[in-house]
């Protein structure tokens, strides 16, 4: 039996390791635990956004774009 893993299977996913400042850390933690987004999530983001890497997105801010897109074109309706 194979162990079950949330999201890709770790082949599919390759695992970085960095230095930051302790500000921007705690930066991190702060917005963690005010959002309930995983670091890893937080972190995908940025580089997903900051690279034009759309399709790299974590499906929860996917699907939060596609909600104020959403609302953005009901209220024009």
């Amino acid at each position: 039996m194979e162990p079950k893993h949330k999201g890709l299977s770790p082949s599919k996913k390759s695992q970085i390791a960095v230095r930051v400042p302790r500000s921007l850390f705690s930066k991190l933690k702060r917005y963690v635990q005010q959002t309930g987004i995983s670091q890893t999530d937080v972190i995908v983001s940025a580089l997903a956004s900051h690279l034009d890497s759309v399709e790299d997105l974590p499906i929860i801010q996917r699907i939060l774009e596609l909600e104020k897109r959403v609302s953005v074109l009901e209220i024009k309706s």
